[in-house]
């Protein structure tokens, strides 16, 4: 799982954060001494978020279960990092047993900022402004293992994943609530990426959403590899009109606000869902695709797309 860094963010302006850490999940039986924790000494000016200890960050894992997940795929000697640069991005690095490159776990750089929709999205209701947590960069990848056929490489990837988006996502909801934000704010690359990120997230555009939800709907039995790639070699086919279906990438949200939860359940986000989504119709262009995929590989390599 890897999600690369957004060029371009619409509308976001850096404000400021504090709150205070949760007990959630504190009903985890696991205990310090059944895994090994370091954590660098270093001189610290600064938290995670403005909020979190690298201790904390770690109890939180230990919580949602993702260092129990780490070790069963072998990963006992955690070392966690954070860090902030002048960008005001903060980082939250898993290592395995030593803080170098080729032992990177889980690599998360998050930033805060405000969410000035435009037009009539948000208009109706009132309110200007979200406060976000931006997902300038996540990946999550296994330095010991490479791809196979039982687990084939996605676009963009260089090293298989692990397993963990679920974990992730849990430690998220903890922090984001604990720092009181609107929800947490992604712009995936790949259609992939939108569509592992949609067991919590949605899109903001309700017709984005609709068009995502539509494609998973009339390409069913379909593989995540292969619906990545019919988007990128537009063999995703809106069957109406035989126009391919282009890949927009836009804000998916994770709310954890109560307005925002209330902006994905309102009757305008409903109603525009609906529309778009009893619509639209896919077909997919299987044989092409793969035509078109040997051709792009050939010149390109799996990482570079």
């Amino acid at each position: 799982m890897r999600k690369k860094k957004n060029a371009i963010f619409k509308y976001f302006e850096p404000i400021d954060i504090s709150a205070a850490i949760s007990a959630e999940n504190s009903d985890s039986k696991l205990v310090d001494d059944d895994f090994n924790f370091f954590s660098t000494p270093r001189k610290r000016t600064h938290l995670f978020l403005n909020r979190f200890t690298e201790r904390a960050i770690f109890d939180i894992a230990m919580k949602v279960g993702l260092v129990s997940h780490l070790a069963k795929i072998g990963f006992h000697d955690l070392i966690v990092v954070i860090d902030r640069d002048e960008a005001m991005i903060h980082y939250l690095k898993i290592y395995d047993k030593k803080v170098e490159p080729q032992c990177l776990l889980i690599d998360l750089r998050l930033s805060e900022s405000r969410f000035v929709p435009k037009g009539e999205l948000f208009a109706q209701k009132g309110i200007a402004t979200l406060d976000m947590i931006v997902i300038e960069w996540l990946s999550a990848e296994n330095p010991r293992n490479d791809f196979d056929p039982t687990r084939p490489q996605l676009p963009g990837q260089k090293k298989p994943g692990l397993g963990c988006l679920n974990y992730l996502m849990e430690m998220m909801y903890i922090v984001g609530r604990e720092v009181i934000k609107d929800g947490f704010m992604d712009i995936p690359d790949h259609m992939h990426g939108a569509i592992m990120y949609s067991r919590k997230f949605k899109f903001f555009n309700p017709a984005h959403e609709a068009i995502l939800q539509a494609i998973l709907r009339d390409l069913q039995g379909h593989s995540l590899l292969d619906i990545s790639w019919g988007m990128i070699t537009g063999t995703i086919v809106d069957a109406r009109t035989g126009v391919p279906q282009v890949y927009d990438p836009s804000e998916q949200i994770f709310p954890l606000s109560r307005r925002m939860k209330n902006y994905f359940r309102s009757k305008f986000y409903r109603k525009k869902f609906d529309e778009i989504y009893r619509k639209k119709q896919y077909r997919f262009e299987y044989e092409k695709m793969v035509q078109l995929r040997n051709e792009i590989l050939k010149s390109k390599s799996v990482v570079e797309l």
